[in-house]
């Protein structure tokens, strides 16, 4: 199957795995009186020293980068890494985390539009129908199908922004990537600048002072940024250098699938949708991967 042999597929579908996991780490830190802003600032936090170890020991002289490189660098930590996740946390708090989560695969659409106005991509009716099938596969996953659901304003506000600000990081890694950045030199100053960021936040809202939190805590927050950050940042970035702009968040929808298996394990029951919805997810993600043998895009 073709889409076994795409390096770059794979690597995306291995993201959205480690990101499915989420519900692990923020159940955890949750329990333990941890902020949504500090779950932010504490993942990021241990991020940064963590890939500056591996830089300064691998390849130090990728902490040089290019002035004019750090509007893209900042915007990848404030927008994509702060904005995104307060957003969500936002629309979580708001409605419900499935009204969370569809809003949040509005991404696709978002880098589908930005990839045509900057980047001359093609749309394809291939892309367009992988994408349909994908956000309807959302649906039916996070349960909002069959259910009674009301969506206000201001959840619908900020569910688009989690949507944009999710999308932001595939616009401004690939035009990283085009500059010639390395994988983790890109993950790392997008981290330093996502660290600043909510650390002005913590400060601006009068958040609760980190350092105040169980060791317990901590030890949770490092988990996070090794299999939550770093691991599929990792992926997701190289799997850019592989795949258009426009492929990689379609893949990326298999992230809701990966959050229902990993919640049948806290005794989460699968409903007949939430399974149907698995496998139109699935089917977006072959027929995105599936090119035509008598044409070429």
């Amino acid at each position: 199957m073709l889409f076994l042999k795409n390096k770059g597929a794979l690597c995306v579908l291995a993201a959205a795995v480690l990101w499915g996991g989420i519900g692990i780490f923020v159940d955890n830190m949750k329990r333990l009186g941890v902020s949504s802003l500090n779950i932010v600032f504490l993942r990021s936090l241990f991020t940064v020293p963590i890939l500056g170890i591996f830089l300064a020991i691998k390849s130090p002289k990728d902490f040089k980068i290019s002035p004019r490189d750090l509007p893209l660098f900042a915007g990848n930590g404030l927008l994509s890494v702060v904005m995104f996740t307060y957003c969500y946390y936002k629309t979580i708090m708001l409605s419900t985390f499935s009204v969370a989560a569809v809003l949040m695969y509005t991404a696709p659409i978002f880098v589908m539009i930005i990839s045509v106005l900057f980047f001359r991509e093609r749309i394809t009716v291939r892309k367009l129908l992988a994408l349909a099938v994908a956000f309807t596969g959302c649906a039916f996953v996070s349960g909002i199908v069959g259910t009674a659901v009301k969506i206000s304003g201001a959840a619908l506000g900020f569910g688009l922004l989690t949507g944009f600000g999710y999308s932001l990081y595939t616009i401004f890694g690939s035009c990283l990537i085009l500059r010639g950045y390395k994988t983790f030199q890109i993950i790392f100053f997008t981290f330093l600048f996502a660290v600043v960021g909510s650390a002005i936040l913590l400060a601006v809202t009068g958040e609760t002072n980190p350092l105040t939190y169980s060791y317990e805590a901590w030890i949770w927050a490092f988990l996070m940024a090794i299999f939550n950050t770093i691991l599929p940042y990792f992926f997701y970035t190289y799997g850019l250098k592989l795949t258009d702009a426009t492929t990689a968040p379609i893949i990326a929808t298999v992230e809701p699938v990966a959050a229902t298996v990993v919640g049948l394990f806290y005794h989460q029951r699968l409903t007949f949708f939430g399974a149907l919805g698995i496998a139109l997810v699935l089917s977006s993600v072959i027929i995105i991967n599936t090119k035509d043998k008598k044409c070429r895009e």
